[in-house]
C-alpha cells in the first residue's frame, strides 16, 4: 500500500517492472490471477482439513483463490527463483545491474531481532531470515499460498542456494528439504562423502524408553511400552506404534486419537504427563497440583469453530488444567492469555498480537469467537 501510494501504481506492476522484468524473469507472474491459474500446477491440501496429516492418506485440489497482496502473490518457476535468489546472493546486484542498494540490501540482511523460534543464531532483518550456523551466515526465507509451499535458502560464503517449490505438504517441510540440499550441495562442492539421508520412518524413536509408562485421566488410561527403537500405545487389544512429529509430540494413527497430536510433559524427573485434545494424563512420576481452578464462563468455550478464511478454516478451543488453549488442525497449540474484557491473548509471547474473543453463548455455549482473522462459528463437528 505505500509503494502504491509513493509511486501511484498497482502493487504488480510496480513488481513486475522493478524486479522482474529487470532480472528477466519472464515466467514469473507478480499476482495471482484467474488467468495465472493455466499455468500453475494443481495446489493440494490434506482431505480433512481439521486434523493432523497422516502420512500416506489421501490430499485433495487446494481452495482457489485470486491473491495481489505483499504475501504470498507471486507465481514462478524454480529457474526464476534461482535468478532471485542468486541476486540476493549477489547482494542485490542483477544481471543487468543492481536491483537493491548496497544499503537496502543491508537493511534486509541486518540482525534486527533474534528469531529464537527458529534456533540459536537466528535472526530476522527487512523481509529476510539470517541464520549464523558452523561459521557459516545463511539467508532465507519461506513462501506460499493455499495448496503450495516453497522456501528459499543461501549459503553466504560458500556461494550456493536452494530454490524448493512443492504444490502440496510432504513427509518434509520445504525448509527441511531445503536445508537437507544444501548440506548434499556443499560435499559435493568440496569433494566430501555426502551426508547421510535424515531417518524416513517417523516410528523410529530412539528415545521411547524416556515415555514408558501409565497414564490416566479419569476413567481413561495410556499404557506406552518400548519396542526396540518403535514407542507402542497399548489401546485396548490394540497396539499403535507412535509417529514422532516434534519434541514430545506424536501422532497416534487411531481414530479415537485422529483429531489431535499426542504431547508431553516433562519435570525434572522427566515425562510426567500427557495431552491429547482437552485430556489431561499423568503418571506415577506426577507431583504437581491436580486441581485447577478457572472463571465459570471459560466453561462456554471450548468446542471447534470455522470460517470462511482459506487460510486457517476451523481450529479447535480446549480447557486442560485450568487454562484454554487453541489447537491448530496441525496439532500445534497455543495458550489462551486472559487480558481482561473477555479477550484472550493468543500466545504466550506479550508480542503476539493475535487476539480472541467469544460471545453469543446460548445453552452454555459460545456460538462465535472473534479470532484476528475474523469471525469464526462454532461447528457441529467435535
Amino acid at each position: 500500500m505505500v509503494l502504491e501510494e509513493l509511486l501511484g501504481q498497482p502493487y504488480g506492476d510496480i513488481i513486475q517492472e522493478r524486479i522482474l522484468d529487470l532480472m528477466g524473469m519472464i515466467a514469473t507472474e507478480p499476482i495471482i490471477t484467474n488467468e495465472t491459474r493455466k499455468r500453475l500446477a494443481v495446489g493440494y491440501e490434506a482431505f480433512y482439513d481439521d486434523r493432523p496429516l497422516p502420512r500416506g492418506r489421501p490430499l485433495a485440489p487446494a481452495t482457489w483463490l485470486e491473491h495481489a497482496g505483499g504475501a504470498g502473490s507471486i507465481a514462478s518457476t524454480p529457474a526464476d527463483m534461482a535468478s532471485y535468489l542468486r541476486m540476493l546472493m549477489n547482494q542485490g546486484q542483477g544481471p543487468r545491474g543492481p536491483i537493491l542498494s548496497e544499503e537496502s540490501f543491508d537493511l534486509m540482511s541486518q540482525r534486527i531481532i533474534k528469531a529464537a523460534e527458529e534456533g540459536d543464531g537466528s535472526f530476522y532483518g527487512y523481509g529476510l531470515g539470517i541464520r549464523e550456523s558452523d561459521g557459516h551466515t545463511y539467508i532465507g526465507h519461506g513462501g506460499g499460498m493455499i495448496g503450495y509451499y516453497s522456501y528459499i535458502l543461501a549459503d553466504m560464503d560458500d556461494g550456493l542456494g536452494v530454490v524448493v517449490l512443492m504444490n502440496g505438504p510432504g513427509g518434509r517441510s520445504d525448509e527441511e528439504i531445503a536445508n537437507l540440499a544444501l548440506k548434499l550441495l556443499r560435499a559435493a562442492l568440496r569433494d566430501q562423502e555426502l551426508p547421510p539421508m535424515p531417518p524416513t520412518d517417523p516410528t523410529k524413536i530412539e528415545n521411547g524408553a524416556e515415555y514408558v509408562g501409565t497414564y490416566r485421566a479419569c476413567d481413561k488410561t495410556l499404557i506406552l511400552v518400548a519396542e526396540g527403537e518403535r514407542l507402542i500405545l497399548r489401546y485396548g487389544d490394540e497396539r499403535i506404534a507412535l509417529e514422532r512429529r516434534g519434541p514430545d509430540r506424536f501422532y497416534v494413527d487411531h481414530p479415537d486419537f485422529a483429531l489431535f497430536l499426542l504431547r508431553f510433559g516433562r519435570e525434572k524427573r522427566g515425562v510426567v504427563e500427557a495431552f491429547h485434545g482437552p485430556d489431561w494424563y499423568t503418571n506415577d512420576r506426577y507431583t504437581g497440583p491436580t486441581t485447577f481452578d478457572h472463571p465459570q464462563e471459560w466453561n462456554d468455550y471450548p468446542g471447534h469453530y470455522r470460517s470462511h478464511n482459506p487460510w486457517l478454516t476451523n481450529f479447535r478451543i480446549v480447557l486442560r488444567k485450568g487454562a484454554l488453549a487453541l489447537v491448530e488442525p496441525s496439532g500445534e497449540e497455543e495458550p489462551l492469555v486472559p487480558l481482561g474484557s473477555g479477550v484472550f491473548r493468543v500466545g504466550e509471547d506479550d508480542r503476539s498480537p493475535e487476539r480472541i474473543r467469544f460471545d453469543t453463548v446460548i445453552n452454555g455455549h459460545a456460538l462465535r469467537a472473534n479470532l484476528s482473522c475474523g469471525d469464526c462459528y462454532r461447528a457441529f463437528t467435535p
